[in-house]
């Protein structure tokens, strides 16, 4: 905290401000939601001025050290480098290399996003008894909004616009399912915890964390929480941060029981309709999105560096981080079998 007033500073200089991840506060929030991790912050200096920041936590094992150290959001590298465009994948190696060298890290990576830049060719070097592994691939999670809803469909593909369109209208008319925009913190609590119990989300640690999680987005300005309503219920709910023109997306549950319904993407043409009134300019998926939507969104160039050394860096790669699975791609790697619809819910099916 000492160094904040600093980085508050850099952020502002890189253009990074409106950066809700990079925020001091919510980095040392989210290391803070779940026990066994603590922050680290690298810092690059020239002679005249900070010029980036890493921010990396680590896990621990009983309270003592593990020398694994990782960033948040891997998949799209928004909160983890402060510096500027250009030098901010240099920053991340230059910080990791640093780590190595003064420090008993054994293993550490984080991804930084590089912008519309051609992804590089991956290389490993061994240097000084660790392996340094740089890769870069290409990311599709940051959405730009027209001045219109129907502007902005314009750019999706011909089956992405009938979708938004037709499951919003079957949505609306089989279920009678509203869209409130701006949820109370009462209602909020009441989708969160109804969606808890029938969610997609298979994994209770990744739920508990979800959980957590919400609780600390409402303590950052610019915190939105709305949701889909039927017939007493909630059955579809997101939350995010807006900060100036910029809208970011941490969280959608949606009710398992209505798969047919695909509420995922009725919830988004409500959201996307929104913010276009408002007169945001972007939404970012926060770990990415679905490939749905990826098609719809921006490319950008995402680096990932990577550093490990010695046979304890063996044990700690295989065996810790399989278990440390992000809760955001928990979603993605295993789906219930659909469970039948409660029968105040069903209506007659209907072709697209």
């Amino acid at each position: 905290m000492g160094v904040g007033p600093e980085i508050a500073k850099l952020r502002e200089r890189t253009g990074q401000d409106d950066n809700p991840l990079l925020r001091l506060d919510f980095f040392l929030g989210r290391v803070s939601l779940f026990p066994g991790n603590q922050p680290v912050v690298l810092l690059v200096r020239s002679p005249d001025r900070l010029e980036g920041a890493v921010y990396l936590y680590e896990k621990t094992f009983c309270g003592i050290p593990t020398g694994y150290l990782r960033g948040f959001d891997h998949l799209t590298g928004e909160s983890s480098v402060i510096a500027h465009e250009e030098v901010r994948a240099s920053i991340l190696q230059l910080a990791i290399d640093q780590l190595f060298l003064k420090t008993s890290a054994r293993v550490a990576w984080a991804t930084v996003r590089q912008g519309t830049a051609e992804p590089m060719e991956t290389s490993q070097p061994e240097l000084r008894r660790r392996r340094v592994k740089t890769s870069s691939i290409c990311r599709e999670y940051r959405l730009k909004l027209s001045d219109t809803f129907a502007g902005t469909l314009s750019h999706f593909g011909p089956h992405t616009r009938r979708n938004l369109r037709y499951y919003r209208r079957r949505a609306e008319k089989e279920l009678r399912a509203a869209f409130h925009a701006e949820l109370t913190v009462v209602q909020s609590d009441e989708a969160l915890q109804q969606l808890s119990k029938c969610s997609f989300q298979p994994f209770a640690m990744s739920l508990a964390e979800w959980r957590k999680m919400d609780g600390l987005l409402r303590t950052q300005p610019g915190y939105f929480a709305m949701g889909l309503h039927a017939n007493g219920e909630w059955i579809s709910y997101l939350v995010g941060v807006r900060t100036g023109k910029l809208t970011y997306v941490f969280i959608q549950m949606n009710h398992n029981a209505f798969a047919r319904y695909s509420l995922s993407t009725v919830l988004r043409s409500h959201f996307f309709e929104h913010e276009i009134e408002r007169g945001q300019v972007e939404i970012n998926f926060v770990n990415g999105t679905c490939a749905l939507f990826q098609r719809c969104c921006e490319a950008d160039t995402c680096v990932t560096v990577s550093a490990h050394r010695g046979l304890t860096a063996f044990v700690i790669f295989h065996w810790i981080a399989p278990w440390h699975s992000p809760s955001d791609h928990a979603l993605n790697m295993h789906r219930w079998t659909v469970k039948p619809e409660p029968s105040g819910f069903r209506g007659a099916p209907t072709s697209p």
